[in-house]
């Protein structure tokens, strides 16, 4: 293996690009050659870690920049060396980028009144090239429905299944059907969900007793009866994992490579059929009937994190590329987006029909399946959007969305319907760039072939997946030293903590007049005697009336005075 990919836990980096021909190649890189790459481009490569493993086995993480110091000198020297290739690798990818000839587009309004969620489907169409117009198409078929749609990694090969039996396996860029078979043996109700394997040679099926795994021939290669009674599949191509959640709530991982159960754990939260895995740590995402959101590892048997989302059942959930951010929908027909660093909710939408299915695309772009419509909404994470980006009414006739999903490296999206299945194009929604090195359109069978050896080579354990992949295979610190540092750092955070001014009361406000007034009419034996003392005091001095309180001086003024008023004095 070379040096020259950085690839941090479960993220994938980008390698050194190659084209279709050789010669080409062999150009772009005495172009690379000449040329350098912004300290910007590179700096976003070198802040990413890599795990590597020693002769012994075990695995050490450098970080740039970092040099940990070890007392073995042999130790030492193979972290400064596999730091010195971490950076040639680091920079090499950043070079690399100018082999990225071709830049997605977006479809841009010229005037302040012309909205782009008005474009329909036929005029974008007449627009395109012959070969992206292929791609938009209606496939009527109502005796197995409702369907749900499936893309293989490299995005070359899509898989139909029908909830009644019905699957089929096709060539999502020639349109040529590969295999299709009908599955009589698991009755009404049978296909729940299904996902590609580590290609498109195999594929697994959620039924209704067990899963399922057959080959691009329609065989049944493998039967996984410890999954009963599956509702969603996910499947983690870097650790050749199978991961199920039925109805009876156990979430289950199965290692594909060996055909043997990794671990099984319950959720404790009943019924589960909405499961999607965050790209960036390999983490699975449930989502609960009674509206919570849970992240599970393999290698632990509770929850990492548990999130209350929505008032009632979560039925769609999504996750973007690089594992910042999530969205979640539910029955109370709101769809919210959370920041993952934080675990706290960034914005939401409201939906008036019921949202089934939720997708995110390559460069960010938000699907939101409800009722017999599909919305597409641009730059909606960070920022809420007022209207989206664009819409499409699925087939006449009162079709109702189950399932949209985006096809990778195209800008094409696949619905899964009560009526069919339906194929549109979205401009701007694919990566424009692909790494051949890492998914492959036009990969043939020696390629398939290598790559999947490699693939086994690199296989990651299970117990790699965790919240922060970043921390996968870092050297482990004194726990001394980082409790010092724990503290040190809250006691600047608390050192620099804005201090809340104390509010002082002034004149009639303070305290102390406030008490003095409330407790004026209230006379006491002390005070009483008080006031006793105090007249005799002045009587002492021949001061006369003025020994008289301010009451007896009002009431003999009054009386003095006489008028209809007197009687009140």
């Amino acid at each position: 293996m070379s040096f020259d990919v950085a690839r941090g836990g479960y993220t994938k980096a980008k390698k050194n690009k190659s084209s279709d021909s050789t010669r080409h190649y062999n150009d772009g890189r005495n172009a690379i050659k000449e040329s350098k790459a912004s300290p910007a481009t590179i700096e976003k490569y070198t802040k990413r870690n890599t795990s590597t493993k020693n002769l012994s086995g075990t695995v050490l993480k450098v970080r740039p920049g970092k040099n940990p110091s070890f007392k073995d000198k042999k130790a030492s020297a193979y972290v400064s060396m596999v730091e010195k290739k971490f950076r040639e690798g680091a920079v090499a990818a950043a070079e690399a980028e100018i082999l990225d000839t071709t830049e997605g587009g977006f479809i841009e309004a010229e005037g302040e009144m012309e909205r782009t969620y008005k474009v329909k489907m036929g005029e974008i169409k007449d627009s395109v090239d012959e070969q992206t117009a292929k791609q938009i198409f209606d496939l009527s078929l109502t005796d197995h429905p409702p369907y749900n749609v499936s893309y293989s990694q490299t995005g070359r090969h899509l898989l139909l299944t029908g909830r009644l039996g019905h699957v089929a396996l096709m060539d999502a860029l020639t349109l040529q059907l590969k295999t299709e078979f009908h599955l009589t043996h698991s009755g009404v109700n049978s296909i729940r969900s299904s996902t590609f394997l580590h290609n498109h040679q195999m594929f697994a099926l959620a039924e209704k007793k067990a899963v399922y795994i057959y080959d691009h021939n329609g065989s049944e290669v493998h039967h996984l009866s410890d999954h009963v009674d599956p509702l969603a599949l996910q499947y983690l191509p870097y650790h050749w994992l199978l991961a199920s959640v039925g109805r009876a709530g156990w979430l289950k991982y199965t290692d594909t490579s060996t055909g043997e159960k990794v671990c099984e754990h319950r959720t404790k939260l009943g019924s589960c059929g909405v499961m999607r895995q965050n790209n960036y740590n390999a983490v699975l995402n449930l989502g609960h009937g009674n509206g919570c959101v849970t992240m599970w590892s393999p290698a632990s048997s509770t929850p990492l994190v548990k999130m209350l989302c929505h008032r009632g059942r979560v039925t769609g959930l999504a996750n973007d590329l690089g594992g910042n951010y999530m969205v979640t929908s539910g029955v109370d027909k709101k769809v919210k987006v959370w920041d993952l660093r934080t675990f706290r909710p960034v914005h939401e939408y409201f939906s008036y029909n019921d949202v089934q299915s939720l997708d995110i695309s390559q460069t960010g772009v938000l699907a939101v399946g409800a009722g017999g419509g599909v919305t597409f909404w641009k730059d909606a994470l960070m920022v809420k959007q007022k209207s989206p980006y664009l819409s499409h009414r699925i087939m006449r006739g009162g079709a109702s969305c189950n399932e949209v999903r985006f096809r990778p490296y195209e800008d094409v999206v696949g619905i899964g319907h009560d009526k069919g299945f339906s194929s549109i194009v979205v401009p701007g929604v694919g990566e424009s760039n692909f790494d051949s090195f890492e998914a492959n359109i036009y990969e043939d069978k020696k390629q398939r072939q290598e790559k999947e050896v490699r693939s086994l080579l690199d296989k990651l354990k299970p117990e790699m997946i965790q919240l922060d992949p970043e921390q996968v295979g870092a050297v482990e610190r004194d726990r001394k030293a980082l409790v010092m540092e724990q503290r040190e750092k809250a006691k600047e955070a608390d050192a620099n903590k804005p201090k809340k001014e104390k509010k002082k009361a002034r004149g009639r406000n303070k305290i102390s007049k406030k008490l003095a007034r409330k407790h004026k009419n209230i006379m006491d034996e002390s005070k009483l005697k008080l006031m006793e003392k105090r007249k005799a005091d002045m009587r002492e001095k021949g001061m006369g009336d003025e020994v008289m309180t301010r009451e007896e001086k009002k009431r003999k003024k009054g009386l003095e005075e006489g008028g209809a008023l007197a009687r009140f004095f």
